[in-house]
């Protein structure tokens, strides 16, 4: 397993080649590029650009282990306005696209957000079409599209036989899931979604949950690795179980509010600790 982590979490203070220099030198083997969310990835960024980019990190010394975006938020493929969901179905678009600049075969989306205004039935049917309308774009780029399991904030696909149903639904070998070990603590164990998911995991992101806190910001019930209620050495054993072998990727919410490069020592370190199963 390689180490990766998002280059949405680069300090504002930072350039992105300074960045980059960051991340290697902390020991990971690759960045998440995360479109939406910085200065050098926006939808107005050309091919030409995103290659100018590709080599960048490239030069620091990484690999782009997948393609990830902030926009499903505001414009998702479950949206009732049609003009929001074909802004979603661009974006993802615009994500295999770049993935293929950036010699990556995955990207992560977030489809499907339940309201009361946007019922769960309509979020399903809706999701469902639009994976398999992205599907043949998804197998034409050679990139898998892992939809992440964000349970309690989306309010859709809450248990881990609930997922699979529904990418049997879509039926395609080319959509599968973008595995967050944190994102479960509402609605299972995240060792056990590891086991019922094993091949059909894209990528898998890493952060510990507090399972009695609050929502998000400074309440966050998200937190460093190792410092939540997870069970690491559950999660590592499901792991070797389903032969998992690919990217993991750092996601932390709260960042330090002093030396925040120390944040990213901290966070390969204890990866490290994970992939060896130092526990």
């Amino acid at each position: 397993m390689k180490k990766s982590i998002g280059d949405s979490l680069i300090p504002q203070s930072l350039s992105l080649e300074l960045g980059l220099e960051l991340i290697r030198n902390a020991g990971f083997d690759g960045v998440e590029l995360w479109l939406g969310a910085k200065p050098w990835f926006q939808m107005t960024t050309t091919d030409a650009e995103l290659r100018v980019l590709a080599a960048r990190v490239r030069d620091a010394g990484l690999s782009v282990s997948n393609v990830s975006n902030t926009l499903d938020w505001n414009e998702n493929v479950s949206a009732r306005d049609p003009r929001l969901r074909e802004a979603a179905v661009r974006h993802i678009e615009r994500q295999l696209e770049a993935a293929r600049i950036f010699q990556t075969d995955a990207i992560l989306i977030v489809a499907g957000v339940v309201t009361s205004e946007n019922p769960y039935n309509e979020v399903y049917a809706r999701t469902v079409d639009a994976m398999q309308q992205l599907a043949p774009k998804a197998a034409a780029a050679k990139v898998r599209i892992g939809v992440e399991n964000c349970c309690s904030e989306q309010r859709f696909l809450l248990s881990a036989r609930e997922f699979a149903l529904f990418l049997d639904d879509v039926n395609s070998p080319w959509v599968g899931i973008h595995l967050d070990v944190g994102n479960i603590h509402d609605t299972g164990f995240a060792e056990q979604w590891i086991e019922i998911h094993g091949p059909r995991i894209t990528r898998i992101h890493l952060k510990d949950v507090l399972r009695h806190r609050g929502r998000c910001g400074q309440e966050s019930v998200y937190t460093n690795i190792f410092l939540g209620d997870n069970d690491w050495k559950a999660i590592r054993g499901a792991l070797k179980k389903v032969n998992y072998d690919s990217w993991l990727i750092a996601e932390m919410e709260r960042t330090y509010k002093f030396a925040p490069d120390q944040q990213f020592y901290d966070t390969s370190a204890a990866m490290s600790r994970l992939i060896e199963n130092r526990l």
